[in-house]
């Protein structure tokens, strides 16, 4: 039998949370975002489902067929339209770096102040990045053991940043995520300046 409850609690980056039914029994009910039934959006805090519920063999209860009957309510913040789809991040900042980063490392090249093998090591570290994150994205959408976000800013400071720009671009992952996208910049900042540093010493 289908019963209806809101959203509690939810945990994107482990791909669980909770719901709380309207009649109140039981308080919560686990769900898993496998159980969630609509594809191309994440469950939010606060948002009214319908779903069906079924114990499981350690006496807990879990939700399954989730799905959403109406939309989240959220308050809107002074600065925010508190209507219309949100949009990502602006492409032209990230484009700019990456051009950037390509002039300088192509001019300390041919300055003789970086090795020609140099312009390998972005690519490399910036491919591997990509695909790390492109697994954590597929981990997010099918609910399994996610790469922590310290591995990934690690290989953004290394220098696989591009790759891992690329992929807020075109995999839509930690696009919108405000703390990791301030953390990611900073990894940016960190690995140009220390480039930087290396080409003046090298005068």
């Amino acid at each position: 039998m289908e019963r209806l409850g809101k959203v509690s609690e939810w945990n994107d980056d482990r791909g669980f949370g909770f719901i709380a039914p309207l009649d109140g029994e039981p308080t919560r009910v686990f769900f898993h975002v496998r159980d969630y039934r609509l594809d191309g959006r994440r469950p939010e805090v606060g948002e009214l489902v319908k779903f069906r519920v079924q114990r499981q063999p350690d006496s807990k209860w879990r939700a399954q067929a989730v799905q959403r009957t109406v939309p989240a309510v959220r308050r809107a913040s002074p600065a925010t339209p508190a209507c219309g789809p949100s949009r990502p991040p602006s492409v032209v900042p990230g484009a700019v770096a990456v051009l950037a980063y390509a002039l300088l490392i192509a001019w300390g090249i041919r300055a003789g102040r970086l090795p020609a093998e140099a312009m390998f090591l972005p690519m490399i570290l910036s491919a591997i990045t990509y695909v790390v994150n492109a697994l954590d994205k597929h981990a997010a959408q099918t609910g399994r053991w996610r790469t922590q976000e310290t591995t990934l800013h690690l290989l953004e400071l290394l220098g696989g940043w591009p790759g891992a720009w690329v992929a807020q671009q075109t995999l839509r992952h930690k696009s919108r995520k405000p703390g990791y996208r301030v953390a990611f910049w900073t990894m940016v900042l960190l690995h140009v300046a220390s480039l930087c540093a290396w080409l003046w010493t090298r005068r």
